[in-house]
């Protein structure tokens, strides 16, 4: 199997890259399934019902989430409930939605999708991601043994221990957050994939996302600053995955790195 992840999709700029180069990207690359973090799809914190179903539409068969999964105020969360929309699993579990999902190709084959948030610099009283990811990995093997985990962390070092932690009963472990491409691609001794962040697909001039002025006055003054998403040049992050369907350890991980020129509105 194929498996084609797209690192954090930011803003209009990250969703307009996807609806022009993702079929394509699908084709060149022989793409089985596409996996996509959307918790910046919206401005640049959140995801709506609208755009998740464009996200569906460009191409993603299966959606994560992270620390701004439920961001945007007053919205109709029902999206959540979905079987392909994620969030990250150690969430309370009074949260609307789930952090795990078997996704079923249309030639009958499956692919056992987990969303996970770290906790050091984040969210430190979330529930064990450890702990809870194991267990859900430990399920969906007894339905695949193709798992994708989704680790929404900013750490290197917990992406990297959780990697280590599910070597071999995860076929990848992916980083996302940091919307920052990183270069360490690799296979783990006992067959998992690991890179510590898969980047961002959206506006490449830009911190993170975000025009630079806002972003620089914040660091200046040290006051609240309301930022502003980037709309300056367009890139699209991601990690392809090939993964023997019978072991559901991994053959190879390649960086997805490619700068979109825009078609005009």
């Amino acid at each position: 199997m194929k498996i084609l992840f797209i690192g954090d999709i930011f803003g209009n700029v990250g969703r307009r890259v996807l609806a022009e180069r993702l079929p394509g990207i699908s084709r060149e690359h022989g793409i089985d399934v596409c996996v996509g973090n959307g918790e910046n799809v919206s401005g640049g914190r959140g995801m709506t019902k609208n755009l998740f179903r464009k996200l569906r539409k460009y191409g993603l068969d299966v959606i994560t989430g992270g620390n701004h999964s439920f961001s945007v105020d007053d919205n109709d969360y029902s999206f959540m409930e979905e079987p392909i929309s994620l969030r990250p699993l150690n969430f309370p579990p009074a949260n609307l939605g789930h952090g795990s999902t078997l996704f079923t190709l249309t030639d009958g084959r499956s692919i056992g999708v987990v969303n996970l948030m770290g906790r050091t610099f984040m969210h430190e009283s979330l529930d064990c991601p450890f702990r809870l990811g194991l267990a859900a990995i430990n399920e969906l093997r007894e339905q695949t043994p193709i798992i994708l985990v989704d680790f929404h962390a900013e750490a290197s070092s917990e992406k990297a221990a959780l990697a280590y932690y599910v070597d071999g009963l995860a076929s990848a472990v992916i980083g996302t957050h940091t919307h920052v491409q990183t270069a360490d691609e690799r296979i783990l001794p006992k067959g998992t994939a690991f890179i510590t962040d898969a980047g961002m697909t959206g506006p490449e001039r830009s911190i993170i996302g975000m025009k630079p002025e806002g972003v620089i006055k914040k660091y200046l003054l040290q006051t609240y600053v309301r930022y502003e998403p980037s709309e300056d040049g367009a890139m699209i992050n991601g990690v392809i995955i090939e993964v023997d369907d019978d072991s559901g350890k991994a053959l190879s991980i390649e960086r997805l790195f490619e700068r979109v020129s825009l078609i005009q509105n």
